[in-house]
């Protein structure tokens, strides 16, 4: 390990124990960052000067929000306890959206992805977006984990193209590798329960597929408001459709090492860090093709066009029953996985992005 040699503060709503993909990166920050010399000090509703729980006052119906609004006025008690030389926010539905820079250090924002990619012109969510965007231009650099999230903040945000850096979300890949040993008889979904994310387009799926194929089965891995409808499907279905609800980190693995085919009916995705995870255990993945995951359609993921439910069903059951084209997609997705996402590639250009910062702050302060 390297000696540590910077403070950074990173400010995000969601911690762990993480409750989507914002909060596993956050996590993997705070155990890899140190391997380039920066000390990871967390700002959460769970971390910081206010202890254990910060007591949040509900001002919206948006916890993400209500947090933001909170830490506004305790930017300047939160500089004063963590003496930070780099702060580093995430950004994003769900993430934190900051008024004014924060004292004393520079700024890094992570955008995970953007109000405009997550819901188009909405009126309802506008005001959202223009919050989002405020951050992000005060911000001395920006990380996009997508392409697709970098032509957002260019087009959307009005960030300049040469204030942001493309850098993926990371994968441990020391962890999640795939079994040596094992049959594959499950399809998996993982993420939140909720409409866009698509689950009730996978059990839908399974249900189709279920009378055709009598040796499969699926697991459901996370919680939201669709879990109780979930939980309705699957006792139709004799148990052969599981609904794990949230999952340790270890449960999370083994059902990525147990699954034949990860299955991602998104109507988004920043990047899509679950997939990536599956593809690193060897398990292909069949998605729709939006934002996110069709910046990584080099890992051999199976792309449909939105909303088409057959094309979704008729690719998971081709696939299925090709075992060569299968065998092929899973050590593609291993292959690039590894050589391309893993933390032992996005943790330095991280650091990278946070030695220039700091350097050029450096030269202008002197």
């Amino acid at each position: 390990m390297s000696e540590l040699t910077s403070r950074v503060a990173v400010v995000s709503f969601d911690d762990v124990p993480a409750i989507g993909g914002q909060g596993r990166y956050v996590a993997a920050l705070e155990r890899q960052m140190p391997a380039e010399g920066y000390q990871i000090d967390m700002v959460s509703p769970r971390r910081g000067p206010w202890g254990a729980a910060a007591k949040i006052p509900r001002r919206t119906r948006r916890p993400p929000l209500d947090f933001s609004l909170y830490l506004r006025s305790r930017l300047d008690m939160v500089a004063e306890s963590v003496q930070p030389d780099l702060w580093h926010v995430q950004g994003g539905p769900g993430g934190v959206m900051l008024r004014r820079h924060p004292p004393q250090a520079p700024l890094v924002y992570t955008s995970h992805h953007t109000y405009r990619t997550a819901h188009g012109r909405n009126l309802t969510t506008m005001p959202m977006g223009y919050l989002e965007s405020k951050g992000y231009r005060f911000a001395e650099h920006v990380i996009a984990v997508s392409p697709s999230t970098a032509a957002s903040l260019m087009a959307d945000s009005g960030v300049n193209k040469g204030r942001i850096s493309v850098i993926p979300s990371g994968v441990d890949t020391d962890w999640l590798s795939p079994p040596e040993v094992g049959s594959r008889t499950t399809i998996m979904f993982a993420g939140r329960l909720i409409p866009t994310k698509g689950v009730q387009y996978f059990v839908a799926m399974f249900r189709a597929l279920a009378d055709q194929h009598p040796e499969l089965e699926a697991e459901v891995c996370g919680d939201g408001v669709l879990y109780h409808a979930a939980l309705g499907a699957a006792e139709a279905l004799d148990g052969r459709l599981r609904i794990l609800g949230r999952v340790s980190d270890e449960e999370l693995r083994a059902a990525y090492r147990r699954a034949r085919i990860f299955v991602m009916p998104s109507k988004y995705e920043g990047l899509g860090l679950v997939a990536l995870e599956a593809l690193a255990c060897g398990t292909p993945v069949v998605a729709f093709d939006v934002p996110g995951l069709r910046d990584i359609r080099d890992t051999g993921v199976i792309l449909v066009p939105p909303d088409d439910q057959k094309g979704l069903r008729a690719q998971v059951e081709a696939l299925l029953l090709d075992g060569a084209r299968w065998r092929d997609l899973s050590a593609q997705g291993i292959e690039v996985v590894r050589s391309k996402y893993s933390w032992d590639v996005v943790r330095s250009q991280i650091a990278e992005v946070y030695r220039s910062v700091l350097a050029s702050s450096a030269s202008h302060a002197a």
